[in-house]
């Protein structure tokens, strides 16, 4: 059904991609640095220049994320705090745990199954691209501490805004892989996604649990064997990282709410399932928060245990 209706094309090259749809004739192949079929040659014209547009707009973004990063990190760690870094080279703990971050998040801008028209998801991404999702969030943040924790060894500076981010960081790699497998992936929506690219060829099931599985373990890790406790006792306000949480939850709502307003499609599918109940969203959104808090509340538990 989806090739007969990507078929309505009318220049000479579309027509002649929708004959090769609706003849097999798509390939679906691997990237360079990644073993899974993720690239599909059956894109229209119209689709890759959108993918185009959304990795231009990554190579602009991911950026300000690490200037949005330092600017949260200078809020949440204890005023006044210049820790003294713990040696003069990060850790090759420290190191790996950057370079599968940034693996990751590379993963994510690169090689994720662009959508294509007949997706909801074409249209949820219009606007700013895979930055609508909280995922996309997590990774880039994520993925900058890990990098910044590096710098850390040269910098007292960077040491003590690290060590006041871990644990607001690591509630969101909780948050991106626990919600991802217990909302996510039994929804509807995803599931009929997975079958549409399995149809293709596109490993997209696979590269999803790729790319949001890491999260919940570089946190933990980071957390427990990479960061000092003393320089997290130093460092770590919770009045400051849980008002952050609350501050980001609104930021993020808002973006979303935003981009509905343009795109008319919401992120993730189960939320179609709200409609326009206030109180559906009143609970889900108390619901979601509240589970944020509660895997921030989970990483202090464990720097607690950590220091003691």
């Amino acid at each position: 059904w989806s090739n007969y209706r990507r078929a309505g094309m009318s220049s000479p090259g579309e027509a002649s991609l929708a004959d090769s749809l609706m003849a097999g004739k798509t390939t679906a192949a691997t990237s360079w640095f990644l073993p899974l079929k993720v690239h599909w040659s059956g894109h229209t014209p119209k689709e890759v220049q959108a993918r185009t547009f959304k990795r231009i707009l990554d190579a602009v973004v991911v950026p300000i994320f690490g200037l949005g990063y330092l600017i949260q990190a200078s809020f949440a760690c204890v005023p006044g705090v210049a820790a003294s870094s713990s040696s003069n080279e990060p850790s090759m703990l420290a190191v790996g745990l950057a370079a599968i971050a940034v693996w990751v998040l590379a993963v994510h801008c690169f090689a994720f199954p662009a959508p294509t028209e007949d997706q909801d998801a074409y249209r949820a991404q219009a606007l700013i691209g895979r930055w609508v999702y909280l995922t996309r969030h997590c990774l880039t943040l994520q993925a900058w501490h890990l990098v910044l924790s590096c710098f850390a060894a040269y910098s007292s500076w960077l040491t003590a805004l690290t060590n006041g981010m871990s644990v607001w960081i690591g509630g969101l790699g909780w948050f991106v892989t626990i919600q991802y497998f217990m909302l996510v992936v039994p929804s509807k929506p995803f599931q009929e996604d997975c079958e549409l690219w399995a149809g293709r060829g596109v490993h997209f099931k696979a590269v999803g649990i790729l790319i949001h599985a890491p999260a919940l373990p570089l946190a933990v890790v980071d957390l427990l064997l990479s960061k000092t406790g003393g320089g997290l006792r130093e460092a770590f306000s919770w009045q400051r990282t849980f008002a952050l949480v609350f501050v980001y939850t609104l930021v993020y709502l808002s973006i979303i709410v935003a981009n509905f307003q343009v795109t008319e499609r919401w992120p993730y599918g189960l939320m179609n399932d709200l409609g326009t109940s206030a109180r559906k969203w009143a609970k889900f959104i108390a619901a979601q928060t509240v589970i944020l808090v509660a895997f921030a509340s989970l990483n202090w538990l464990l720097l607690l245990w950590k220091i003691s």
